[in-house]
C-alpha cells in the first residue's frame, strides 16, 4: 500500500491593491477513488458560504478555479470549507494539511510566513475512519492592507496516509446481503419475461433460476419484458430477443433499508457519500440506536435518529418485496417525432418502454396515472411515486450502483436512452437548450451506460433528463391543481397510490419531506446564481435543483429535462401545477403481489 498520497492541492492567489483584496483558488485534486481497497477523496468546496458544483473526476477535469468575495480591510476573512471522505471498507486514512508560500513562478518560497496574509488549515490534521467522512477549512486573513498591488500564492497539500483495520467496515452490510436479495417476483400472468441484457444491449430470455439473471453484489440488476401482443411471439429460454417485439422492459428493485443521515436536515451526518444499503426482505426492528421504524408521512420522523437504518418507505405502500421500475421512461408508441408523442390521452396501448422512443409527454397527470394504472393491472402497475424514485436513487448512490451521479439524457428530442458525451459542458444549457445540443449517444454504448444507475445496460436510465418526469405526489386541497383530478377523486383513490404531503408545505421546507424520497436529505440546500444569470435552489449532491411542491405548484416532478443541463440529475426535485406540458412525462412501475 502505497503511503502519503496526495488528495488534493488548491493553489491560492491573492491579489489586492490599496484597501480592495480578492482571492483566487485554483484547485488540482486527483479523485483517488478506489472501492477495491483504498479510496479517499476530495467532495466538496464551499467558499464564503457559496457551494462550488465543479467536482473532480478521474477523466479529463482536474482543476477547480474560486473567486472569494472581497477582502478590504484588516481582519477580514475569505474561508474555504471542505469535505474528506473515505470510501474503503479495510482502511481508516490519517490526512495531514499542509500549506506553503509560493513564489510568483511557483517554486516554494524560503519565507514562510507573509507581511499581509496570514493562511490556517484547520484542524491541521484528520482521522477519517472507514466509510466515513470529515470537513475542515482552509481560513485566509488579510492583517495588513497594502498601498502598491502585491499578489501571493499558497499551496496547500492533503497527504494520505491509509491504517489497515483489523476487520472490514462494512458492518452496515449483513454478510451475503447482496447474495439474498428478494427475488423479481414476475406475477402470475406470465407477461414478465425474465431476461439477460449484454454489454451490447441484447436482450436474451433466461429461465428464472438460471443463476446468471442477475448479480447485485456485480452491479448486474434483474431486468424482465413484455412482449408485444402483435404479432405475438414465443421465444425459448437462452434464444435472443428482437428488440422489435419488445412492448415494455423492467428492472427489479428489492426490498433494503438503509442507514440514515440526514433525519434533521439541518446537521447531516455527511453530505454526498455511498448510501449504506442492506437489502432484506424484512422491516427493521425498531431497536433505540439500531433501527426505526419508517415514519411514511410528510414531515414526520419518528424516532429516527442518523445512524439508523429504516426499510425504505417504498417497499412497504404495497407491501411487496420489490417492484420493477420502468427502464426508461414511458414512450408512445409509432410515435414518428417528438411532436408525435405529444398526446394528451390515457389510452394504454400506446405505452411503449424501451431505448430510442419518443417520450410520452403533454398530457395531464390524471391521464398520466390512469393509463399507467390500466396498463397491467394484475401486475398492480402505477404511475411512479416519489418515494419510489428515491429507492431507485439511492439504490444508484450505493456500491450495488453507478455511486455516482448519472449522466444527463440531453436529447432534445425527448427520445429515451441517451447520455451527453463528457465534453459537453452542460452549464450553458440551463434553460436556453434550443437545436444545438451536444452530441449524445445511445444507451448501450460505453459512454451511453454512464447514464444508466448501475454503470452498465442493466440498470434504470433517463433519470437524468430526457423528460422531466412527474410522479405521483402532491399537496392536497390546492385551488391551483391543473391535474384534471377533482378533490373528491383523489379522496377516492387507495392512498397506495400516492405520496400525500403536509398541505402547509412551502418550496423550501426541506423538513416536510417523507424520509427516503430523496428531497429533504439531500441537504442541506443553497440558494445561489447559476451561469445563466438566475438564482435556484440547489442540494449539496451535485447541485441539482431542489424546490418541493406546495399549495400553488402542489405536483412534484424529478430527474429534471434535458434543458435543465447541470442542475438535472437522479436527487433533482421540483413542482409543477399538474398541467400538460411539453417537456413533462411519466414513469410506470409494477408492484406484483407478494
Amino acid at each position: 500500500m502505497k503511503k502519503g498520497i496526495i488528495i488534493a492541492l488548491i493553489l491560492m492567489s491573492i491579489g489586492f491593491a490599496a484597501v480592495t483584496t480578492s482571492l483566487v483558488i485554483n484547485g488540482t485534486i486527483n479523485y483517488g477513488y478506489d472501492s477495491d481497497e483504498f479510496g479517499v477523496y476530495f467532495s466538496e468546496a464551499i467558499l464564503d458560504g457559496v457551494v462550488h458544483n465543479e467536482y473532480i473526476d478521474e477523466g479529463t477535469k482536474k482543476s477547480i478555479t474560486f473567486t472569494t468575495k472581497d477582502l478590504s480591510k484588516q481582519g477580514d476573512r475569505s474561508i474555504l470549507e471542505y469535505q474528506v471522505m473515505n470510501n474503503s471498507k479495510q482502511y481508516d486514512a490519517e490526512v495531514a494539511i499542509n500549506c506553503e508560500r509560493l513564489e510568483s513562478g511557483g517554486n516554494v518560497s524560503e519565507t514562510q510566513t507573509s507581511e499581509y496574509t496570514e493562511i490556517t488549515p484547520s484542524p491541521a490534521s484528520l482521522t477519517i475512519k472507514a466509510q466515513e467522512s470529515r470537513k475542515g477549512t482552509i481560513t485566509v486573513e488579510l492583517k495588513k492592507v497594502s498601498t502598491k498591488d502585491i499578489e501571493e500564492k499558497f499551496k496547500c497539500s492533503l497527504t494520505v496516509t491509509p491504517t489497515e483495520r483489523e476487520e472490514e467496515a462494512n458492518e452496515y452490510i449483513a454478510e451475503d446481503s447482496c447474495n439474498n436479495v428478494a427475488k423479481p417476483n414476475l406475477g402470475t400472468n406470465g407477461k414478465l419475461i425474465p431476461v439477460t441484457i449484454d454489454e451490447n444491449g441484447n436482450v436474451t430470455k433466461v429461465n428464472k433460476a438460471n443463476e446468471d439473471w442477475y448479480d447485485y453484489c456485480n452491479k448486474k440488476w434483474a431486468n424482465a419484458v413484455i412482449l408485444k401482443s402483435e404479432p405475438l411471439k414465443s421465444y425459448d429460454d437462452d434464444q435472443q430477443i428482437n428488440m422489435d417485439d419488445i412492448e415494455a422492459m423492467f428492472v427489479w428493485i428489492p426490498k433494503y433499508k438503509y442507514r440514515l443521515w440526514n433525519v434533521g436536515v439541518e446537521d447531516p451526518l455527511y453530505t454526498v457519500h455511498s448510501i449504506e444499503i442492506e437489502f432484506d426482505t424484512e422491516d427493521t426492528t425498531d431497536i433505540d440506536g439500531v433501527s426505526c421504524a419508517t415514519p411514511m408521512e410528510s414531515g414526520k420522523i419518528g424516532n429516527c435518529s442518523n445512524g439508523e437504518y429504516m426499510t425504505h418507505p417504498a417497499f412497504k405502500s404495497f407491501d411487496v418485496d420489490g417492484f420493477w421500475v420502468g427502464k426508461f421512461e414511458t414512450g408512445y408508441k409509432d410515435a414518428q417525432s417528438k411532436a408525435g408523442a405529444q398526446q394528451d390521452n390515457s389510452e394504454t396501448s400506446h405505452i411503449i418502454i424501451k431505448p430510442d422512443v419518443y417520450s410520452w409527454c403533454n398530457l395531464t397527470v390524471k391521464n398520466m396515472f390512469n393509463a399507467a394504472k390500466g396498463y397491467e393491472e394484475n401486475l398492480q402497475s402505477h404511475m411512479m411515486k416519489n418515494t419510489e424514485w428515491g429507492a431507485v436513487a439511492y439504490l444508484s448512490h450505493s456500491i450495488f450502483g453507478i455511486n455516482k451521479e448519472v449522466t444527463i439524457n440531453n436529447n432534445n428530442q425527448l427520445k429515451t436512452g441517451y447520455a451527453a458525451l463528457p465534453t459537453a459542458d452542460q452549464s450553458k444549457y440551463l434553460g436556453v437548450l434550443g437545436d444545438g445540443v451536444p452530441f449524445n449517444t445511445a444507451w448501450n454504448t460505453e459512454n451511453g451506460v454512464t447514464a444508466s444507475t448501475t454503470g452498465n445496460t442493466t440498470g434504470v436510465y433517463d433519470m437524468s433528463g430526457g423528460s422531466g418526469e412527474y410522479v405521483a405526489a402532491y399537496v392536497p386541497e390546492s385551488e391551483k391543481d391543473k391535474s384534471t383530478f377533482s378533490k373528491d377523486e383523489l379522496k377516492t383513490i387507495d392512498e397506495k397510490y400516492f405520496d400525500v404531503y403536509d398541505k402547509e408545505i412551502k418550496l423550501n421546507s426541506y423538513d416536510k419531506m417523507i424520509l427516503g424520497d430523496a428531497t429533504g436529505e439531500m441537504g442541506p440546500f443553497d440558494n445561489y446564481e447559476d451561469e445563466d444569470n438566475e438564482n435556484r435552489w440547489h442540494n449539496r449532491w451535485y447541485a441539482d435543483w431542489s424546490y418541493l411542491a406546495d399549495d400553488i405548484l402542489p405536483w412534484f416532478a424529478r430527474g429534471g429535462a434535458y434543458l435543465h443541463g447541470v442542475v438535472a440529475g437522479q436527487f433533482y426535485f421540483n413542482r409543477y401545477v399538474g398541467a400538460v406540458n411539453g417537456d413533462a412525462g411519466f414513469r410506470i412501475v409494477l408492484a406484483p403481489s407478494n
